[in-house]
């Protein structure tokens, strides 16, 4: 990982491989180890960029900036800073937001996007007010009992009681826990709702824009993807809901949605 200075802030970026390019965007309290699978395989024939968005792991937590607005500033930096041209971009769930904000307003500057678990597009304000009792209990333990007693906080209650998308029954729950944990405490205090506040309905403009765009969504998923929204889309497609896979297809099913993938390129861009 690479600290990269962009927008005012110092990123925490992996930039590998060679070819056309690939950007891979986490969504709230996930990370890059969510895109593991994805840059070791296209990283043979691509230039892939996966970055911590402000708030997330070493990236740190500024005390201001977690708009929609400034993270598609960050993401628009962090381009001209590695001289991406024309990028895939590759986002899940709070990430799909930025994907879509940058495209509106800039689509002649994208080559296709894929969109894992997007229902936030539509429905951010919801995911605000799950989380503001969540993050309550969150931070209370971060500041009084420290990060090991979230860890098993999360455990016991993630994807019961709070943080719902946390897999119950899965090969990668406990990974997930970590990742969920490991975050500065003012992402859980600030930067989380300030950024769902912040994510206007997008589909109406986001349906406006020409360039291939692909929908996937685990069976699973609590927040399916509607994508009947999209179907004014000129160039949108939805794959049919991933069997056995929740809220991260790209992590649960990897070789399933590494074909996905795959074909989008080459059959789609």
């Amino acid at each position: 990982m690479t600290l990269v200075h962009a927008n005012g802030w110092d990123f925490d970026c992996e930039v590998i491989g060679e070819g056309p390019d690939i950007i891979f965007i986490h969504g709230e309290i996930h990370g890059t180890g969510y895109w593991e699978h994805q840059i070791s395989e296209f990283s043979k024939d691509h230039r892939c960029l996966a970055y911590h968005r402000r708030g997330h792991a070493l990236t740190g937590a500024p005390e201001f900036g977690y708009s929609l607005e400034n993270q598609r500033r960050d993401l628009e930096a962090l381009i001209e800073h590695f001289n991406i041209t024309r990028p895939v971009v590759v986002a899940v769930a709070f990430g799909t937001t930025i994907a879509a904000d940058y495209a509106i307003r800039h689509p002649d500057k994208v080559r296709g996007i894929i969109l894992v678990a997007w229902s936030e597009l539509h429905d951010a304000r919801l995911y605000f007010d799950r989380w503001v009792k969540a993050n309550e209990q969150v931070v209370r333990i971060l500041e009084n009992d420290g990060r090991e007693a979230l860890v098993e906080f999360l455990r016991r209650e993630g994807g019961r009681s709070l943080y719902m998308v946390i897999p119950l029954n899965s090969p990668i729950r406990e990974r997930c826990i970590q990742m969920f944990a490991s975050h500065p405490v003012a992402e859980y205090k600030r930067g989380m709702l300030e950024f769902a506040t912040s994510v206007p309905d997008l589909i109406e403009p986001f349906s406006a824009v020409a360039v291939p765009v692909l929908g996937v969504c685990g069976e699973l998923d609590p927040y399916p993807d509607k994508p009947a929204l999209l179907s004014g889309m000129p160039n949108f497609h939805e794959v049919p809901p991933i069997p056995g896979a929740g809220r991260f297809v790209q992590w649960e099913k990897p070789a399933e949605f590494n074909a996905i993938l795959r074909d989008f390129l080459s059959d789609r861009c």
